[in-house]
């Protein structure tokens, strides 16, 4: 039953057979603000309070000291222009990148050079049965034993005729292949995975026969590439994965190493990766043209789907694709997309493949208009139409149907001919594909493509689909191949090291999720995040690490086939070995931006060619626990938000679009002067701050360098003066300040480092600085800083310069950062003095014990400009606190470090205070407290570090009552004879000190504390909004996830299905056993990474025993959670204080009601009332009516009445005028508490005194709540609403071609595939399976 609680209607809701959502207005007591807390009292208490917390802070964290000791050592400010820096980062990052460009494009020499076969080529020698066993020997990722090579000397058995839907050419002598075994060492280097740096593996995907002729012949040529492999990871010790892809379809990869498959389907093809496409085609602008007339039924459909959904797989961002679906009509089939084509970004690609599926069957087809259509489009994007430096974008068409029937010769010669230059032009390829045993018009369907530039192909099954696609690669290569040349580097967009298949599955099993819950160690949502990654440990790892996942990026650079012609002279040819590529960790462009150069509030970011965000620190691959699959199609738009009051979504603003659209262009400038709103604390904080943006080019990469900057403290920086560098040449020993285990250093900033990392072994950051440290102090040998000369060895005479003329690095060679290693050295003295020991010694000369026993302080520590952290305890610690640098190492990264820098940037020298967001669940939980350390120099000052303490809340609390109490107001102590009940502890009023963002830090009932206002007091939350103490803040977040969640369960339900039941899950059965073993043997599709990877996260699986009669109802019924997530944007309205310490009290006194419009009546159904809840059932009362109390009632509730209801016939009468009442509006009338608000001097606190004489009352459509909420777009859905995004500016990749004079005197332009009758045992399984499926259907 719904109930009626205070302060409602007083209408019984079921009586009337209504819902009523309203607003009662309570009137308050014949009272104004009483002087028990009046404004002048409340200004005394927060100032009595600021003063003793500064006095605390000044007296524990020893800030003046500090301060004077930077003094004393000789620390100074250097003053730093934004344009000078970004210059200086761009440097570092252009010598980096032009090493990895080096290192891909010795493979491809060499490629190239080493891709000369003889004439007398393996398959001859198979034919003459020249049988060598170590001719056709190499080492597989997949079937590769692992172990010593003497203990696997026979050679793998022949495969069955059957093995490959082109067998029919292979039925002939194939060649023995002996997989050679692997011996495999975990490499730290290789993120622990087992490797061998001395040779590659090869792996072939389901797809492609290892053993025929071509493939074999291939993969012994690019045995070759080893000694080039070996000899750039030598010259470049820092280079990952490096590899080859084939245009065969196989993939060498460097190290060596097993592929984990798990028992599961390998449908890796290198040739569908990003890295590989963009390499061979460059930008593309492509219509698919599908054909859905009534003779598309059936088989001929299913084979076009795939058909269209393997072409979308072979698309990357830097490509523009939509999909006409035609009969006696055009059109798409997501309307929004209509007349336009989509980057094809993941969501947009996997929106067209969903709707493909979706697509009617009906009609006949009009090619006429379909082909029109298809060239209009495609016309007015060459023609620019916002789109510069197209000229080089290879535009297609491709055709997916059963038949055509008629010429289209008029069509191709209106649209696909011109001759303005006095030469044919023919602007866009048409590929063909054919689809169906009995075809008609081939002929025709032929010319279409070898007279456009294009390649037709003749599929019957679905097994062929995926080869076939991929054909048209080679085609649109073809200018490229044969102006010979110039070879394109290419650099992919982001991705995480988790979607990579060759890793994604030893990820799982040497990197574990480390959230430490058996010591109570929690990281926030955002840490989390950053370290995701789900496995079991290692066998060979003693103890769980945390490693976070990796962002990557990829260099890539196509690999030509330059003696085609020499061994086929007989028409000219265009072919692509493959391309060649390596893998490049975004953490390699992080590390040379220096942040600690920086500094707080500062980043350095890269945004791609599409505006796309390639390294910013707000990026977020990972979400809540879930992979992101679209994480590298986050625009800049979506991150950086100016500060200008826009509420509505997707509305970037002028400024943004000005800075996005010049760094896309490739451009060197500057914008200053933005004010940017940022979020902190997973979101849940805001703020507000000026930066000024710089940003330059990237040479030899489609990226474009920016860099953040605030305007005032960013443009100076500490730096070691010269006085701490004549004491650091003289010799001081830098161990000596590094003494006991409380001590932390960045974790992803790189202080020293042997260039082969591999040599040392070191499990903590902390292990790798000792022992650098220690080698300095022991070996009295200078530092080798990054800036000298490297000096490389000398190859070895008679040996082949596999390098390309780089020299290998010396295997013990290792470098420092002289300015972050120095500035380490000078911190670490500076506040040596006072926290050079894990344990506090209290020392009554400096005040320390009075303030630490009165507020039973149990910590303290101090984080540095140069990544220090050092923390100390009054006594042993054990659990969590003796944790505390586990999770605070991240030094001027930490969210709490920025805060603090921009109060004291507002505020000078106050303190941030700050409790967990669930503190309140914890009686014994703590309140941190954070204070910056300024260094004052020249008259500048600088951000040197932030020092801190802990100590309990309710500590904070009692001082805040026993200054109230002492300061009380003369009225009360008359009337209560003392001050114990006066102040916060009077029953009259309610106490709260809010921080800057309105999360509760002190409340009279501690379940409330590190909860929003709003949801604690709402009707004061919105007072406070009103008077100006609080200003509401619009964030969006475009990054998020939203998380569905769905009950499955399976089990003893509707008997009369259940024999039903069993046949279907019979057909079921067998349906898939024989798909299992097509898609084994015959079929190939592409994997989603992420997802694989992240297949059973997140569910959970229950049984249950059913409890009923029946006798099936005994079977045990299964349920589980299955949760999906999905991308969407979501909204906060979040809180940033808008007084200041030198302002007066805020007071709100119940000023004329303002009038809202509120809907008051609702229909009752039987869903609605079933749905509300006791403390739903009501949101506030009907202003005309006025709500009296009367004691009484059954079993002790209390009831509620109006007093215009008379008696019960009366209230039947209204009930049926109510019932047929049409939903009417009715003013609102917001009313509140009185309040009294004061900013708490030199903190980040407000003293917020309610007054508890009235009731608090619903602020009904006003009400406050800082929870996220999904934004809804009206009738668009994902990805509709990113649309805005698909016409911004774009700059398209440089150095492709799309054309070339000789590609006319090519000859080939595809061909059929073998008939079913060549297919075998595949098409056989494969159309079974398809039956059973189909009966499946039918029946169900």
């Amino acid at each position: 039953m719904v109930h009626i609680r205070k302060g409602g209607c007083g209408i019984p809701l079921l009586l009337l057979g209504l819902v009523v959502v309203c607003q009662h207005v309570v009137l308050p007591a014949e009272a104004a603000w009483h002087d028990q807390a009046s404004p002048e009292l409340v200004k005394q208490w927060a100032e009595r309070l600021g003063k003793t917390l500064s006095d605390v802070s000044r007296k524990v964290t020893r800030v003046a000291d500090i301060k004077k000791m930077y003094k004393q050592i000789g620390a100074s400010i250097k003053k730093r222009d934004g344009e000078t820096l970004v210059s200086e980062i761009k440097q570092n990052i252009e010598e980096m990148v032009q090493e990895k460009m080096d290192a891909v494009k010795c493979i491809m020499k060499w490629a190239e050079e080493e891709s000369y076969v003889p004439t007398v080529r393996w398959e001859d020698l198979i034919l003459e049965e020249e049988e060598d066993g170590d001719m056709f020997r190499y080492r597989s990722s997949k079937f590769s034993p692992l172990g010593d090579e003497e203990e696997f000397p026979q050679p793998t058995p022949e495969p069955p005729l059957n093995y490959t839907t082109g067998i029919a050419h292979y039925r002939k002598k194939v060649p023995l292949v002996y997989y050679q075994p692997l011996e495999l060492e975990p490499d730290p280097h290789f993120f622990n995975i087992p490797v061998n740096t001395s040779f590659s593996t090869v792996h072939v995907p389901t797809n492609v026969f290892d053993r025929a002729p071509e493939v074999i012949e291939a993969i012994q040529w690019s045995k070759k590439l080893d000694p080039v492999f070996e000899a750039n990871f030598r010259a470049d010790p820092s280079l990952t994965w490096q590899y080859f892809g084939s245009a065969k379809g196989f993939m060498r990869t460097y190290p060596g190493m097993k592929w984990k498959m798990n028992d599961e389907v390998d449908l890796y093809d290198c040739r569908m990766q990003p890295w590989y496409i963009s390499a061979v085609s460059c930008s593309k602008e492509v219509v698919i043209l599908l054909d859905t007339s009534g003779s598309m039924t059936g088989m001929r459909f299913s084979i076009a789907r795939l058909v269209a959904h393997s072409l979308l797989d072979t698309f990357t961002s830097n490509d523009f694709v939509t999909v006409l679906a035609f009969s006696d009509t055009v059109k798409t089939p997501i309307p929004c997309f209509q007349d336009m084509l989509i980057q094809a970004t993941k969501e947009n690609v996997q929106a067209l493949k969903e709707a493909i599926d979706n697509v009617p069957i009906e009609g006949y087809g009009n090619f006429t208009i379909a082909f029109s259509a298809a060239f209009q489009l495609l016309e007015s994007y060459r023609d620019g139409r916002g789109r510069e430096g197209c000229e080089s974008c290879n535009q297609a068409i491709m055709l997916i149907t059963d038949g055509v029937p008629s010429n289209l010769t008029e069509v191709f010669e209106t649209y696909n001919r011109f001759n303005e230059t006095g030469e044919m032009q023919i602007p866009v390829r048409v590929f063909t594909y054919l689809l169906g045993k009995e075809v008609t018009n081939v002929r025709e369907i032929q010319w279409m493509a070898c007279l456009n530039r294009g390649w037709y192909t003749h599929m019957q099954s679905l097994e062929e689909v995926r080869e076939e696609a991929l054909r048209y690669l080679n085609v649109i290569a073809r200018p490229m191949v044969l102006q010979g040349d110039q070879h394109p580097v290419v650099w992919s967009h982001a991705y995480a090291d988790f979607q990579d298949r060759k890793v994604s599955q030893w990820l799982k099993e040497v990197m574990g999720q480390h959230m430490d819950r058996e010591n109570e160690l929690a990281y926030t949502q955002a840490e989390e995040d950053r370290r995701f990654v789900i496995g079991a440990d290692h066998e060979s790892i003693k103890t769980r690490k945390v490693q976070q996942f990796q962002l990557m990026t990829s260099v890539s650079i196509p690999v030509f086939d330059r003696f085609g012609n020499i061994r086929d002279n007989t028409s000219v040819s265009a072919e692509l070995l493959g391309v060649a590529g390596l893998d490049v960790p975004l953490k390699m462009f992080l590390e040379k931006t220096k942040p600690y150069q920086i500094g707080v509030n500062g980043y350095a970011f890269l945004v791609t060619n599409n505006g796309y965000i390639l390294m910013h620190p707000e990026l977020k691959p990972v979400v809540q626990g879930f992979p992101r699959d679209n994480f590298n199609s986050v625009d800049l738009t979506e991150i950086e938000m100016v500060d200008d009051d826009t509420v509505e979504a997707r509305q970037p603003n002028e400024d943004t679009l000005k800075l996005r659209n010049s760094m896309v262009a490739h451009e060197k400038g500057s914008i200053l002067d933005i004010k940017i709103k940022f979020a902190l604390d997973d979101q849940r904080r805001i703020n507000v701050e000026t930066r000024d943006f710089f940003y330059l080019p990237v040479n030899g990469t489609p990226f474009t360098l920016g860099l953040s900057l605030p305007p005032n403290y960013g443009t100076f920086s500490i730096d070691v003066g010269e006085k701490f560098r004549k004491l650091e040449k003289a010799g001081i020993t830098s161990a000596n300040y590094f003494h006991g285990t409380n001590w932390r250093v960045h974790p992803d900033w790189v202080y020293c480092r042997y260039l082969h990392d591999n040599i040392k072994n070191f499990t903590t950051p902390e292990e790798r600085l000792m022992h650098f440290f220690k080698k300095k102090d022991n070996e009295e040998e200078k530092w080798k800083w990054f800036s000298d000369p490297l000096l490389p060895l000398d190859v070895e005479s008679g040996e082949e310069d596999h390098s390309c003329g780089r020299r290998p690095v010396p295997e013990d060679y290792y470098y420092c950062d002289e300015d972050l290693v120095l500035g380490l050295l000078m911190e670490a003295k500076a506040i040596n003095n006072w926290f050079g020991t894990d344990e506090w010694v209290l020392r009554d000369i400096m005040n320390e014990r009075e303030p630490v026993e009165h507020f039973n302080i149990t910590m303290r520590f101090v984080s540095t400009h140069a990544g220090l952290t050092r923390w100390q305890y009054v006594n042993a610690m054990s659990g969590t606190e003796s944790r505390f640098g586990d999770f605070n190492n991240r030094a001027i990264d930490e969210d709490w470090y920025k805060a603090t820098i921009l109060l004291h940037e507002e505020s000078p020298d106050s303190i941030l205070f700050n409790v967990p967001f669930d503190a309140g669940a914890d009686p014994d939980q703590t309140v941190t407290a954070f204070t910056a350390v300024y260094h004052q120099d020249g008259g500048h000052e600088v951000p040197a570090a932030v020092a801190g303490y802990k100590f309990p809340i309710h500590r904070l609390q009692q001082q805040l009552y026993k200054i109230t109490e002492t300061y009380a107001s003369p009225s009360c102590t008359e009337k209560a004879g003392s001050t114990d009940l006066c102040g916060c502890a009077s029953e009259d009023i309610s106490c709260y000190l809010l921080d800057v963002n309105g999360y509760v830090v002190v409340s009279d009932e501690f379940n409330d504390t590190g909860r929003f206002f709003g949801d604690v007091a709402p009707d004061a939350m919105v007072a406070l909004k009103k008077i100006g103490a609080y200003r509401q803040m619009v964030l969006f977040d475009y990054q998020a996830t939203c998380i569905n969640q769905t009950i499955v369960s399976s089990g003893a339900a509707d008997l009369f299905l259940t024999p039903v039941r069993w046949v279907q899950g019979l057909l079921s059965y067998m349906a898939g056993q024989f798909l299992q073993v097509a898609v084994n043997n015959y079929m190939w599709s592409p994997v989603d990474a992420a997802n694989s990877f992240y297949d059973d996260y997140g569910e959970e699986v229950s049984s249950k025993e059913a409890k009923d009669d029946d006798e099936d109802a005994a079977r045990p019924v299964y349920t589980y959670t299955k949760v999906e997530s999905d991308p969407c944007d979501k909204i906060r309205l979040l809180a940033l204080v808008n007084m200041t310490s030198k302002d007066e009290p805020l007071v709100y006194e119940d000023p004329e009601p303002e009038i809202l419009s509120f809907t008051t009546v609702e229909p009752v159904t039987e869903k609605n009332v079933e749905s509300v809840t006791d403390d739903e059932a009501m949101q506030g009362d009907e202003p005309e009516k006025e709500v009296q109390e009367i004691e009484g009632g059954v079993d002790g509730e209390v009831k509620y009445e109006t007093e215009n209801v008379e008696n019960e016939d009366n209230q039947e009468e209204d009930e049926e005028d109510l019932a047929t009442e049409e939903p009417t509006e009715e003013p609102f009338v917001f009313r509140s508490r009185s309040l009294v608000a004061k900013r708490v001097p030199n903190t980040n606190l407000i003293l917020v005194v309610v007054d508890n004489l009235n009731p608090e009352m619903d602020p009904g459509p006003e009400r406050w709540d800082a929870d996220p909420e999904v934004v809804s777009y009206q009738n668009e859905s994902f990805p509709c609403y990113k649309l805005p995004i698909n016409d911004l500016p774009r700059r398209r990749l440089e150095g492709c071609l799309s054309s070339h004079r000789l590609e006319a005197e090519i000859d080939k332009c595809g061909r059929a595939t073998p008939s079913g009758a060549s297919l075998g045992l595949g098409l056989l399984v494969l159309s079974l399976a398809i039956s059973l499926l189909r009966v499946e259907s039918l029946l169900f």
